[in-house]
């Protein structure tokens, strides 16, 4: 399908799209789910790990934006344990980019968006979070939970209103 050596996957990640991979990764899933492929498991596996490679430079320092639902903020009063979160992807890890230091509220959509604006980040993406991502739980606190995941479509249209586009991955990796 495609040479999967690493110059020419990094040529291929300057001519893919974010959204260009996440079809491709949508296409290659349904193949493997339906068993069509004509190529070898082996050459599939490397056709797909190469796709996983283009997506890791396509996305490094990009921003990421989740829903997050703090039950211990929630009990603090009003609407204060609903919000998002923001991280930065580093490699193969997400760093905090915009998370509220303590748990007593979380941060709302313009609150965060001044940050991006003069970051000048006019992009982010969100996807659901199976377990975790990236060292990112899904789940976090037992005993007060902090539930994350992609964002809802009324926040992503919020972030548009604000003038942040939002890309919605498929399948985050």
């Amino acid at each position: 399908m495609f040479k999967t050596d690493s110059k020419s996957l990094e040529e291929l990640s300057f001519s893919f799209t974010e959204q260009d991979i996440n079809r491709l990764r949508s296409l290659l899933d349904l193949i493997k789910v339906k068993n069509i492929s004509t190529l070898t498991l082996e050459d599939f596996q490397r056709v797909y790990d190469g796709l996983t490679f283009i997506e890791a430079l396509k996305l490094e320092g990009k921003v990421y934006a989740f829903k997050v639902e703090d039950t211990y903020a929630a009990k603090q009063g009003g609407d204060s344990g609903e919000g998002v979160e923001l991280y930065i992807r580093r490699g193969s890890t997400l760093k905090e980019f915009t998370v509220c230091s303590h748990r007593d509220w979380v941060f709302k959509i313009d609150q965060v968006v001044p940050i991006l604006n003069k970051a000048k980040i006019n992009t982010v993406y969100t996807g659901r979070i199976e377990r975790e991502f990236l060292g990112l739980p899904e789940v976090s606190d037992p005993d007060d939970p902090i539930y994350r995941g992609k964002l809802e479509n009324w926040e992503i249209d919020e972030f548009y209103d604000e003038g942040i586009n939002v890309i919605s991955l498929d399948s985050l990796v």
